[in-house]
């Protein structure tokens, strides 16, 4: 019933085997995740998509027979309470293991008594290693050493790879974790190393190190004093000025960060970096939410709402409600509502549950007869 099909016999998992060390990308990069989340665009951008995801609601749906997709009475309980963390962290750890590392693998750690999967644990993506051995027609996934069955996985990849099953996190091979951390060092061991001197002090003669040692020192201590540096004859001081520019290495930083919210889907706005010459204007917030699922959630929530689709029983299937982010302000809902009632596309029952609100009880029927009507 998993994804990929059952392979040779291995060993299944439990809620005991699921936490792993951590660690980094396999060794054919010097960067990796432990790197990338030191870089405030990657964990802004990470961030982003992943609190997204997480606060979309799900459920499943079956076909009313005319094509009208009717949420289940009772959700599988994949859907409803997949792990022993509340829904929404699951969602975000699942987003964030496939950001960071390409792929989330989700161990299968409870069953219903039709053999569905009812509860996945995600597993640390550094423990895992997957072997794509092409002559023996399948792919061998190990967690910490040993091997586990793909049907005993919920795999959700990641940046899809031609010719593989598995995905690639998009920043392992963009090269723009080494360049912002090597930014970072730049400015870091700029001001460690003292690399610039903070002052200088001139002679009009050639002094000995014992003699450029003692002026030194003498300036030096008069400012620690906070009492005026007096100079002798021949010497003149000189305050020497860093530009914030070069020491921080700042417009590589900024493009760099503007980079990787293009490797993520991120406009640069939504996470507060600067992009030169941006002129995208949104006329309310729904636009703007709009505009961001089109280009950068909806193509994730589609593979994601796939995968658990193949998990649960058919004809159910899966879907996230994106109207939770694209939610109106108070007078456009009401504005939208009184015009779907005058038009009966909507019903006023059907509009108070948009609003979480309960039917409206029925009319009271008019009393059969009055003090004045004929015996």
């Amino acid at each position: 019933m998993g994804l990929f099909g059952t392979p040779v016999e291995a060993r299944s998992v439990s809620y005991q085997d699921v936490w792993g060390s951590g660690g980094a990308w396999p060794a054919d990069g010097t960067y990796g995740p432990a790197d990338a989340v030191k870089l405030s665009a990657v964990v802004a951008c990470v961030n982003l998509r992943a609190n997204t995801i997480g606060q979309l609601p799900l459920q499943s749906f079956r076909s009313d027979g005319n094509g009208v997709a009717v949420a289940v009475s009772r959700q599988p309980a994949l859907i409803e309470n997949p792990s022993k963390l509340p829904r929404s962290f699951w969602l975000r750890q699942m987003s964030m293991s496939r950001d960071l590392w390409g792929n989330a693998f989700g161990a299968v750690v409870g069953r219903d008594a039709a053999g569905w999967a009812s509860a996945v644990e995600w597993l640390s993506p550094a423990d895992v290693q997957v072997d794509e051995n092409v002559s023996m027609g399948r792919a061998v996934v190990r967690y910490l050493g040993r091997e586990i069955p793909l049907s005993d996985l919920l795999v959700v990849p990641g940046f899809p790879v031609p010719g593989s099953q598995f995905g690639i996190s998009p920043l392992r091979r963009s090269g723009l974790v080494e360049l912002s951390t090597r930014a970072q060092e730049f400015g870091r061991d700029w001001f460690r190393n003292g690399a610039v001197p903070s002052s200088i002090i001139y002679a009009d003669r050639e002094l000995t190190p014992a003699q450029a040692e003692g002026i030194r020192d003498r300036v030096m201590l008069s400012w620690r004093m906070r009492r005026p540096a007096v100079l002798g004859s021949g010497l003149k001081h000189e305050a020497v000025k860093v530009d914030a520019n070069e020491s921080q290495f700042l417009a590589t930083m900024r493009h760099a960060q503007v980079d990787i919210c293009q490797v993520f889907g991120v406009p640069p706005e939504k996470i507060g970096v600067a992009s030169s010459g941006s002129s995208v204007t949104y006329a309310n917030r729904e636009q703007q939410v709009q505009q961001f699922l089109v280009d950068t959630i909806n193509a994730e929530l589609v593979l994601i709402q796939e995968v658990l689709t193949a998990e649960i029983p058919r004809p159910q299937f899966v879907r996230f409600n994106t109207g939770a982010l694209l939610r109106s302000d108070l007078t456009t809902r009401y504005e939208s509502y009184s015009k779907a009632i005058t038009s009966e596309f909507l019903s006023v029952d059907e509009v108070r549950g948009l609003e979480d609100l309960p039917p409206l009880p029925p009319p009271s029927s008019p009393p059969s007869g009055g003090p004045n009507d004929a015996a």
